[in-house]
């Protein structure tokens, strides 16, 4: 009996050691573990032709759009009577069929050219949204989204400390207390590589009023450097900009008069690094315009411009009467 006793100690020791010296192996063995999804390129896909029955685009790929984890990979079988490339960027549209376009590769992944019955296979390590496409057959199109972790962005208004903004809009006076300038902007959570609309309101104090086409500079600074600088002129005291942020940090809105820009007011936030973007991964063609003075009429010359002519067209008829009237025309 007592050696069964120690038999079995012995063994249960035995496991447990084995245990201790593994447990880290294990633990990642098991944590997040990698998945292969399949898509298939079905045959006839090098033809582009439309489903008139409903109106669509066939599926050149299948399941296409597909979704997955972040370090899953994708393998691509080409059950076509063709060969094919999944090359990553955009495609051309079902109109490239006649004319020939071609599509925008972006260099995040290529397959190159593989024969019918092959296989191509590739491994997603970041979130976001990955568009791509066939070079030989521009009007195949498909969509990888890739899902990844849980980042936490606030569904309200934060200030640069991160701090829930009680408040808002925001409304402060500037800094010589001739103007009260209010601020706020949706989405109310600020994420990179998204349209984000700025309204700006604007009133003359101490009589509260509304500035009407007030000229002011509207100034973004990031990380301590300015980023952006453009003007504008306010509506009935009020007016809207916009911004696409290429990257995530603290942010300070400034704005101040057109005509004395040593009068102005400043607001701060955080914008967050957008998860699942597709813009994240370097696909993003969508550019930010500033204003110029060079080439281009601002609106407050707009506004002036238009004034000339409705004052100047009547100051003008009275003088071309007169001149008739006294025979010299």
């Amino acid at each position: 009996m007592k050696n069964i006793q120690i038999f079995t100690a012995s063994i249960l020791l035995s496991i447990l050691f084995f245990y201790i010296n593994n447990e880290s192996k294990l633990l990642v063995t098991f944590a997040q573990p990698s998945v292969e999804k399949i898509v298939t390129i079905p045959k006839g896909s090098a033809n582009p032709e439309v489903d008139i029955t409903k109106f669509t685009q066939k599926q050149w790929y299948n399941p296409n759009p597909i979704t997955i984890n972040v370090n899953d990979t994708v393998k691509w079988i080409n059950n076509d009577t063709e060969s094919h490339t999944v090359t990553s960027g955009t495609g051309a549209g079902i109109a490239s069929a006649s004319t020939n376009s071609k599509g925008k590769p972006n260099g995040l992944f290529d397959s190159g050219l593989f024969k019918p019955g092959s296989s191509w296979s590739f491994k997603f390590t970041k979130p976001g949204s990955y568009n791509y496409f066939c070079t030989i057959h521009p009007w195949m199109e498909g969509i990888v989204n890739v899902k990844g972790e849980v980042t936490k962005i606030p569904s309200y208004a934060v200030n640069q400390k991160g701090n829930k903004i009680g408040k808002f809009p925001l409304y402060n006076l500037t800094n010589d207390k001739k103007y009260e300038i209010g601020i706020s902007w949706s989405p109310i959570s600020i994420k990179t590589n998204e349209p984000i609309n700025f309204i700006i309101d604007a009133f003359k104090m101490p009589q509260n009023e509304p500035l009407h086409l007030w000229p002011y500079n509207f100034i973004l600074i990031q990380n301590g450097k300015e980023i952006y600088r453009t003007n504008g002129i306010t509506q009935l005291g009020s007016s809207v900009e916009k911004y696409i942020f290429k990257s995530p940090g603290k942010v300070m809105i400034k704005i101040e008069s057109s005509q004395d820009p040593s009068s102005f007011q400043e607001y701060g936030t955080i914008v967050y690094n957008n998860p699942n973007s597709a813009f994240s991964n370097g696909i993003s063609n969508i550019q930010n315009t500033k204003s110029s003075s060079f080439g281009l009429i601002n609106s407050l010359t707009l506004v002036y411009s238009i004034y000339a002519v409705i004052i100047g067209i009547p100051i003008a008829l009275v003088v071309f009467i007169v001149l008739i009237k006294k025979g010299i025309i």
